[in-house]
């Protein structure tokens, strides 16, 4: 159970073309058009609710993100309610399945993943504005899928490597490589089961894996959109007293 804090931070997108015939900038339009960025930055807040399946156990979650950079993750599992909440400069942590009952201030490296994670619009939109360095690597086959590897550096050094299928556009998989109290943590996140929520794609199934293993699943069942979501829930949490 202790896992589950830094499994989040770690933590939520035409036919095929030669891709001598492709720039990053082409391959970044055809994608932003098939997953409906248009829609997505007319987006102000979003709420998506499903389970974690980790080790057997299946755990409802709660996730809102709001602009500007406001994030909010709750899970519950046997009465037990693990929350993170990021303002979009400070974050805080509950976590009461490793005994920790009491707000938590996050730390500099659980902050910088909770921007990440609070950027609505993806990392690759406006990257040179956010301070990125994006290129486009090539084409490489990706479980019998063509697909076309884009790769984002951060002015941290966190590194970002995308695969976005060559037919449809849509991202499938995310290889992160992020520096946590300087050693290099990767992971890949697989995404698939896409729906479409007012016109923007959303992956059902993120599947997480660390050398090869899943280590985590996470199964989207609703996605609520501008939805009115109150800025004290992403400050410090207020403990119930019972």
């Amino acid at each position: 159970m202790k896992k589950i804090t830094a499994l989040f931070s770690v933590l939520f997108l035409g036919a095929g073309i030669s891709i001598t015939a492709q720039s990053l900038d082409d391959v970044l339009k055809e994608h932003f058009s098939a997953s409906g960025q248009d829609n997505l930055l007319k987006t102000n807040s979003q709420k998506v609710s499903g389970k974690i399946v980790q080790s057997g156990l299946e755990i409802p979650f709660v996730q809102m993100t709001k602009r500007p950079g406001k994030v909010r993750i709750e899970a519950t599992l046997q009465n037990l309610t693990l929350i993170q909440t990021f303002n979009g400069t400070e974050g805080w942590t509950i976590n009461p399945f490793a005994g920790v009952t009491e707000p938590q201030p996050m730390s500099e490296d659980e902050i910088k993943s909770m921007k990440y994670n609070s950027d609505m619009d993806g990392m690759l939109w406006n990257w040179k504005e956010k301070g990125y360095t994006v290129t486009l690597v090539g084409e490489e086959d990706m479980e019998g899928t063509p697909c076309f590897v884009i790769k984002l550096v951060t002015g941290t050094g966190d590194t970002f490597t995308y695969y976005i299928d060559s037919d449809t556009w849509i991202m499938l998989r995310t290889n992160s490589k992020i520096l946590i109290m300087g050693n290099e943590n990767e992971s890949d996140t697989y995404l698939s089961n896409y729906m479409m929520v007012d016109g923007i794609a959303v992956p059902g199934k993120i599947e997480t894996k660390m050398k090869g293993q899943v280590v985590m699943t996470m199964l989207v069942e609703k996605v609520e959109l501008n939805t009115d979501l109150d800025d004290a829930l992403f400050e410090k949490p207020v403990v119930k007293q019972e």
